[in-house]
């Protein structure tokens, strides 16, 4: 008879259970002319809602306006923020250039301004002060809207009016070390008629309906710190 072959597979060896082994992290290469490509669209898109906050308003500010400007999609303009994000970082970018909101005695040009004798820095302050407003206030406008309607765009609402109360606080305390100040009214309350003299809204009604020059509106401002802050006795 004869010997019939098995089918069986040959016999293997019997393997234990598979030993993990860890794994290596995985290195993330970022390519710097796709990171530069990447900030360049960035910064055209705050650019293009800069514009558009500043020229329509919150409310009427779309994410798709914004994409169009930008020469962007929708989806792309999203992954930049939300459109509050997109107002606040186009404000802060504007009146500062850091990336946070510092009290404006940090700023050097502030700081620089302060060190000047008396005279030249008051003409400076106003100077700077009627540029300041001209490149933000309409922003600024825009941020007050949409801090009612938006937590971040509030937060930063906040933020940038206490820095404004803070700054004429200290604008006091300099006056008084540079020997301008007369009478016996309180420094908080020289502090609060500076924050209204300096504020969006005056700036606005004089120079943006009223019709004045930005050289109007600062000989304006530099006489009513005499006025109203300083020799008041």
């Amino acid at each position: 008879m004869p010997l019939r072959h098995s089918c069986a597979a040959p016999h293997q060896p019997i393997r234990g259970p598979a030993v993990n082994e860890p794994e290596r992290p995985r290195r993330r290469y970022v390519s710097p002319l796709r990171a530069a490509a990447l900030e360049a669209t960035h910064g055209r898109i705050i650019a293009s809602a800069r514009e558009l906050f500043a020229t329509l308003g919150y409310q009427a500010t779309t994410l798709a306006a914004i994409a169009e400007a930008a020469g962007v999609s929708v989806p792309r303009v999203n992954l930049s923020g939300s459109k509050a994000h997109l107002l606040v970082e186009a404000y802060q970018r504007t009146i500062s250039d850091q990336a946070d909101v510092r009290p404006i005695t940090d700023e050097p040009t502030i700081q620089r301004i302060m060190a000047l004798p008396t005279e030249e820095a008051l003409t400076t302050y106003v100077a700077w002060l009627a540029d300041h407003h001209a490149q933000s206030v309409r922003l600024w406008f825009a941020l007050r809207d949409a801090s009612s309607l938006d937590p971040e765009a509030a937060a930063l609402f906040e933020t940038i009016s206490a820095r404004d109360d803070d700054a004429c606080a200290a604008g006091v305390t300099w006056a008084a070390e540079r020997g301008l100040l007369t009478g016996d009214v309180p420094a908080a309350d020289r502090a609060c008629t500076w924050s209204v003299l300096a504020s969006a809204e005056v700036y606005h009604r004089y120079v943006e309906r009223h019709g004045w020059t930005p050289e109007q509106y600062g000989a304006w401002v530099r006489q009513a710190l005499d006025r109203l802050v300083f020799d008041l006795a």
